[in-house]
């Protein structure tokens, strides 16, 4: 945004005077995921969780107030188990990372100086902080501010102990201005950076306490610092783990939306130049974050960005090269991967700009040489230049990929992300583009019936790119469905969950109550596998497998995970296919997808978990080219969906008739087996194989099927050949 000069140089040589505190880092013991969520409810921001000598430990940062407040919840507070670094008192006196106000090579005179040298920096401030240091914006690029230019923003040091944060906001700086002047990244991309979003908090950590975290305004019970990044205006207090409506604690949301002068300049920023796309850099934990993070399993709409940008943790983004580290990649994730957390920039920006942000939690914290670091990142060139390297082609894939959001809302980074179905049971999410009505569904029906269903959506699930359409058919008998009007289609091949007649499960997985369709879950809490059954994939295209999944977890404990393998021989090798991790503990979908299931028949998963509590539920097998929906009725006589029939179900269908049909399947010597009734209009029915009401399914051989409608009497010879159906 546009200021005079002589307000600008004002805020530019101001200063403040700032307070005391005592903080430091402890070791707090606790029981699982109820210790978790009580120090959070306490608003404690849980820096670590590692099990140590075989008891959960979580380390925190705590001032003689909350320490207090510990005591009296009756939790234990002791001195770190692990050997850690440790900066001592604040100083002014790093090589590698500066102060705001210091003069000569402080965060305020080195903009100053790089803006006067070189005219690729175009300085300026949004704002004012509390003790009225300017909230500093640097443009890399043509001046001016060009509709025709997407904005790209970088933040750094929302939380002022984060030092790596501002330092990486640096060296981006500088290296846009450096090797940018020719560039597409700078010349047709608004770049901007703010370095320090909290400047007054940043500048206390190097002259009074280096584990400050919020900004310094004063509260009303004498204590200082609201935390900037939870008092946006999306979700705020919306409960009391995401954030904490105690004065002293580390979350301290505010007394209202927006009531800081730090998070206004930011919201200021987003009127005046909405960002296409963003980051805001914190530390640690190596995580690529997105929307959403207020409530757990929340997915945003635009997931399939997300997740193009983001990566994997099977092809992530971020690598982390740091010598010693106990990641080799940021893990990418909804926000709530880490915590919930309300009030927060990412979801903010995401809801109300549409902006595609993301959080980068900066390093693993551990370790170098043996020693653990957290906040306090070694003050060391190599090891900072390390952390710029990593993140930068993340950092530029972004620059580079705004430009396609800006002009085509189906590609990200010029790669299509397509509509389709993300669940099609107990739930149908279908991801649509923003701008589609709402769509009709037709549902074919286990028995074959057609039956429409509509669906419904709500402002969390509208997004910038994609709306996602949800319906609830978990009282339907699913076996496909079809978007109307469009050529969207997906087909349920299989699926099993942890009922007592899904057999063919193989783990010490337990049927538990907490579940999302039927009665039953898989779940688990330690290291296990479970195996799936055997499915038969031949003539199939377009395969993904679809499930439900909940989990508790850690995003510092790498070796907290679960872990999908896929097999295409029933089991005599097993591929990767996707790995969860980190905490989840509210139900959400997941589709992975599988190209190399296609036309194998001896398709099956299994889930390994090691040193998880994992839940899976709604398990199958789907594909996006169904053949549920093609027209059969001009069949001559009755016709079959496969045959023989290697599958647990085959669909016998037969020409248009006005009145009801008669289904009878007869043993090849003339015993009649089975018999159904089915309804006019529909000229088709889905036999599941199974006799004798349903108790038990016809062993391999040769049937005769009969189908009598209207006068007339069709008959199809049928031959099963199910693998392992032989008597």
């Amino acid at each position: 945004m546009a200021r005079g000069a002589t307000g600008l140089l004002a805020l530019l040589l101001g200063g403040a005077a700032v307070g005391s505190a005592q903080l430091r880092v402890v070791e707090v013991p606790i029981s699982g995921r109820g210790g978790l969520d009580s120090l959070a409810r306490l608003g404690f921001e849980v820096s670590d969780v590692r099990s140590i000598d075989g008891t959960l430990r979580a380390l925190i940062v705590v001032s003689p107030e909350t320490e207090s407040q510990l005591a009296r919840q009756g939790f234990r507070v002791g001195a770190p188990s692990i050997a850690r670094v440790t900066t001592g008192a604040a100083a002014d006196t790093f090589r590698m990372f500066h102060s705001f106000d210091k003069p000569g090579d402080g965060i305020r005179a080195t903009l100053l100086a790089w803006a006067a040298a070189d005219s690729m920096i175009q300085l300026d401030s949004v704002g004012a902080s509390y003790e009225g240091r300017p909230i500093l914006t640097v443009k890399i690029g043509p001046p001016g501010d060009s509709p025709d230019r997407p904005n790209v923003l970088f933040m750094g040091t929302h939380h002022a102990r984060e030092w790596i944060s501002t330092a990486m906001a640096m060296k981006l700086i500088r290296w846009l201005a450096d090797s940018g002047g020719g560039s597409a990244l700078t010349t047709s991309h608004d770049v901007w950076v703010i370095p320090v979003e909290n400047p007054d908090g940043y500048q206390y950590t190097f002259t009074s306490e280096r584990y400050w975290r919020k900004n310094r305004s004063p509260n009303a019970n004498g204590s200082y610092g609201v935390d900037p990044n939870r008092n946006y205006p999306a979700f705020w207090g919306a409960d009391e783990v995401g954030s904490s409506g105690y004065q002293y604690a580390e979350t301290y949301r505010g007394t209202s939306p927006g009531s800081e002068r730090e998070t206004q300049a930011v919201m200021a920023f987003h009127a005046a130049h909405p960002p296409v796309v963003s980051v805001s850099y914190h530390s640690y934990a190596g995580l690529v974050l997105y929307p959403w993070g207020f409530r757990a399993g929340a997915l945003a709409p635009d997931l399939p960005r997300f997740q193009a940008l983001a990566g994997t943790d099977l092809n992530p983004a971020v690598s982390d090269n740091v010598p010693g580290s106990s990641l080799d990649h940021y893990h990418p994730g909804p926000g709530w991967n880490l915590y919930t957390t309300n009030g927060e920039y990412t979801d903010w920006a995401y809801r109300t700009y549409g902006t595609i942000a993301f959080t980068m939690e900066l390093t693993s914290g551990c370790c170098i040489e043996g020693v653990y670091y957290g906040f306090e990142f070694p003050d060391d060139s190599v090891l900072v230049e390390r952390v710029f390297r990593d993140n930068l082609p993340f950092a530029r894939a972004l620059i580079t990929a705004s430009g396609d959001l800006a002009r085509s809302p189906g590609v990200t980074g010029a790669v299509p992300v397509p509509e389709g179905f993300m669940s099609l049971f107990p739930e149908s999410w279908l991801s649509l583009d923003a701008s589609a009505a709402r769509p009709l569904l037709t549902l074919r029906t286990g028995t074959g019936a057609l039956v429409s269903r509509g669906s419904e959506t709500d402002s969390l699930r509208r997004g910038t790119l994609r709306t996602v359409w949800r319906t609830d058919l978990r009282f339907d008998a699913v076996r496909a469905l079809r978007a109307d009007g469009t050529p969207i289609n997906a087909e349920l091949l299989s699926l099993a969950g942890a009922e007592r007649l899904d057999v063919g499960w193989h783990g010490r997985w337990w049927q538990d109550t907490v579940h999302v369709a039927g009665k039953y879950s898989w779940g688990i809490s330690g290291t296990d596998t479970l195996i799936s059954p055997v499915v038969d994939l031949r003539g199939r295209t377009a395969v993904w497998l679809q499930l439900w999944t909940r989990h508790y977890g850690s995003a510092f404990t790498p070796t907290q995970r679960g872990l999908i393998q896929f097999s295409a021989d029933s089991g005599a090798t097993w591929s990767d296919v996707a790995v969860v991790v980190g905490d989840g503990p509210g139900w959400y979908p997941l589709r992975v997808d599988l190209p190399q299931a296609e036309g194998r028949r001896g398709a099956r998963v299994r889930f390994i978990a090691q040193n998880f509590t994992w839940w899976v539920d709604a398990v199958g097998f789907a594909t996006d080219a169904s053949t549920a929906f093609l027209q059969l009725a001009a069949a001559a006589g009755a016709e079959v969906s496969e045959n023989p029939v290697r599958s647990d179900q085959v669909v016998i269908s037969w020409p248009a008739a006005t009145g009801d049909a008669r289904v009878s399947v007869f043993s090849f010597l003339g015993e009649r087996l089975y018999q159904a009734a089915v309804q006019a209009p529909v000229n088709e029915y889905v036999w599941d194989l199974t006799i004798g009401g349903g108790a038990r399914r016809v062993v391999n051989g040769a049937y005769i099927i009969v189908v009598d409608v209207d006068g007339h009497r069709y008959r199809r010879r049928l031959f099963v050949a199910r693998p392992g159906g032989t008597p």
